[in-house]
């Protein structure tokens, strides 16, 4: 039977404190506390804070005493401060992963299913099965992704990996565009009313920043790019990193001589070489008007680039990575970050209810309401259904909330033109820091491309095999 909103809790907190008296209010000497650490920037920190109090309002609504203990981390801090607060056992109540970290953490965090199939106030079929599946997990066999699986985190939001340009700056280059016989990113096949759409060929897009860094006007700060993950580029050459086909403990990485890998490896080489360069902390600053495209590794890294263009005073947008043909047949990826429970929450003696309660405030963020207050604040948590259909145009910004980031999102996280499922999520994975790691040798374009010969390739296979083996193992 399904428990209507947290009643049932809320009895069995009242009755527990019938034996040790009356608590305080919210907030109180004696209220229990839950603790929240995120992975935040410090425009969400402030969201996020307005966010818990409210929850603390409505746990307070129905009678349990709870405040909650939000603390964030910036991007360079977080995993380590989470990780030594385990190694003290000092563990958050609730904290936040990525999908592939289940894996790592899977010893200090609880399943989530029964509880959400309990519950009436937050409906899972209204929420996307691509957000779900990623944060599915069988601790007995190890594999992510599996749609039977039980569930390990909510899903906070889920985004895709999408490519922005910024217009100000490309229109410098209207005259080199149009030499070049190629469309500016928001005229001809990138048109909202264009009869035939399409993208650039990753040709295409060499040229363009091959012409935008050696123009006259490039300045010694000025890139092309920021270089693409070579998943993508490797994705849109129909080469899947990892074979899965035999299941998880035949995980075989690709033969990196192939003749599509060596022409991803050659793309991503001739960015290097045309101006590119690898993103940093303080990203949104660092692209304003120094460079053409960039990407966006989250939808929640729009409502800062959104902040940042108005401060600086120019336009940009969203389009599709570039393919392989030019076609609209690109490949994306999905990412997102979850909320988990801690196992020393579960585990709280003292305290039965606690899990309970935390569980609450983890799953309340698959609420319409708390999504409706993240579209509103920008933060684009979109793990609902109801994202297909709803109004996401921005008051402040001449009521335009970015149409083509909304088309490709939907796109990606539909399926209409395929993005890499759980189980094959890579994002952020040591094995593949072993190609990139390599392909940074050209950055300064002191490595050429001849560098990757048969005999580099097989031994950089061997190498990330080592490492994917070593992962799947965790």
């Amino acid at each position: 039977m399904k428990k209507t909103k947290f009643v049932a809790v809320a009895v069995a907190t009242l009755m527990a404190v019938t034996t040790v008296g009356a608590l305080a209010g919210c907030g109180g000497d004696s209220a229990h506390t839950i603790s929240v650490m995120l992975l935040c920037n410090s425009r969400e920190n402030k969201v996020y804070t307005d966010y818990f109090r409210n929850l603390e309002a409505e746990l307070k609504e129905d009678g349990l005493n709870y405040s909650i203990d939000f603390t964030y981390q910036k991007s360079g801090d977080y995993y380590g401060a989470l990780d030594t607060a385990i190694n003290r056992n000092n563990i958050p109540d609730i904290f936040y992963v990525r999908p592939n970290e289940l894996i790592k953490y899977k010893d200090h965090i609880v399943p989530l299913q029964d509880f959400a199939d309990e519950q009436d106030f937050v409906d899972l079929g209204g929420i996307q099965k691509a957000a779900l599946d990623m944060y599915r997990y069988n601790p007995t066999t190890g594999e992510l992704g599996n749609e039977n699986d039980d569930l390990y985190a909510f899903p906070k939001d889920l985004s895709t990996q999408q490519l922005g340009y910024n217009k100000t700056f490309l229109e410098r280059y209207r005259a080199e565009f149009k030499a070049a016989n190629i469309d500016l990113p928001w005229e001809g096949k990138f048109a909202s009313d264009a009869q035939a759409k399409g993208t650039y060929t990753w040709d295409e897009f060499i040229t363009i920043c091959q012409m935008i860094h050696d123009s006259d006007t490039t300045e010694p700060n000025q890139y092309a790019t920021d270089v693409p993950a070579i998943e993508i580029i490797a994705k849109s050459f129909g080469v899947d990193l990892i074979d899965l086909s035999k299941g998880k403990e035949q995980g075989t990485v690709v033969d990196l001589k192939s003749a599509d890998m060596k022409k991803a490896i050659e793309v991503e080489a001739k960015l290097i070489a045309a101006g590119a360069y690898h993103g940093e902390d303080g990203y949104a600053a660092f692209t304003g008007n120094k460079m053409g495209f960039y990407s966006l590794v989250g939808s929640w890294e729009i409502a800062e680039h959104n902040d940042y263009a108005k401060q600086q005073n120019y336009e940009w947008g969203v389009m599709p990575w570039p393919t392989q043909d030019g076609s609209t047949n690109w490949q994306g990826s999905i990412t997102s970050a979850g909320f988990v429970v801690s196992k020393n929450c579960a585990e709280d003696a003292e305290n039965p209810e606690k899990a309970e309660i935390a569980k609450r405030i983890a799953i309340s963020g698959l609420t319409p309401k708390s999504q409706n207050y993240f579209v509103r604040e920008q933060l684009i948590s979109l793990p609902l259904e109801t994202g297909k259909e709803a109004d996401y145009r921005d008051p402040a910004n001449d009521g335009i909330y970015s149409p083509s980031t909304r088309g490709v999102f939907l796109d990606v996280v539909t399926g209409s033109h395929g993005f890499r499922p759980a189980k094959y999520n890579t994002y952020n994975d040591l094995w593949l820091q072993e190609l990139e790691t390599e392909l940074t040798l050209m950055w300064n374009s002191k490595t050429p491309l001849t560098y990757f010969t048969d005999d580099v390739l097989t031994t950089l296979q061997d190498k990330m095999q080592k490492q994917y083996d070593e992962y799947k193992n965790r």
